[in-house]
């Protein structure tokens, strides 16, 4: 692979957020949206090309996550993940499928409901949640074209608390197999599929929110 496509890929691969209106029923009584906290995530990235891998560095996502900052023991509330827009630049990304990103919850509540609201620029890809334990994937098996820029859906989970603690929410993810973040794209070219992974970078932890339990 030429030095530079591998730096064009590195500083341009981007992604954004898309559409889903893939849902669970979550119950009614929830408490409202509570507070709403910006994070970047910084990822530890690689993909390849004429089948050799190469890092990306340097590679960050933001994300708005909103949770109340206290709630009473029993009461649901929801959480809500809300990735930045995401564009993959078209002359590395002539098409994308598979994408996911991945969210965790800590275990001192229980998972009431999830639901996926919202997205833009997804033309007829449909988002669906993968619950692995304690982390909910959003991904989709379909394909997006490169170079426009998307809104992924946002992510809300329904939890209840039963006993008094901290209850807080993370990136999902831990290594290239089970990705933080990614997905396989149609290089134009050389017309191979490759993929694209990330996972949150654990010398720089991020916690999404953090809600107290009376």
């Amino acid at each position: 692979m030429k030095k530079k496509s591998a730096a064009g890929i590195a500083a341009a691969l981007s992604i954004s957020a898309a559409t889903a209106m893939l849902s669970v029923a979550s119950p009614a009584n929830a408490t409202g949206p509570g507070t709403s906290t910006s994070s970047t995530v910084g990822y530890v990235c690689q993909s390849r090309y004429d089948g050799a891998w190469f890092p990306i560095n340097g590679y960050s996502r933001g994300f708005t996550t909103t949770a109340p900052a206290q709630v009473g023991k029993g009461v649901a509330f929801n959480v809500s993940f809300d990735p930045a827009p995401i564009l993959a630049v078209g002359d590395y990304n002539k098409e994308l499928t598979d994408i996911e990103v991945a969210y965790k919850v800590s275990p001192e509540a229980r998972v009431l409901g999830y639901k996926l609201v919202g997205g833009s620029n997804l033309g007829t890809a449909r988002f669906h949640v993968e619950r692995r334990g304690a982390e909910f994937v959003v991904t989709s098996p379909d394909t997006l074209p490169g170079g426009v820029e998307f809104d992924l859906p946002t992510l809300v989970v329904v939890r209840a608390p039963s006993t008094a603690g901290t209850v807080t929410t993370a990136p999902g993810g831990s290594s290239f197999e089970n990705r933080s973040f990614g997905w396989n794209r149609l290089h134009p070219a050389n017309n191979q599929w490759d993929p694209f992974q990330c996972y949150a970078n654990p010398a720089t932890p991020v916690v999404f929110s953090t809600t107290n339990v009376a």
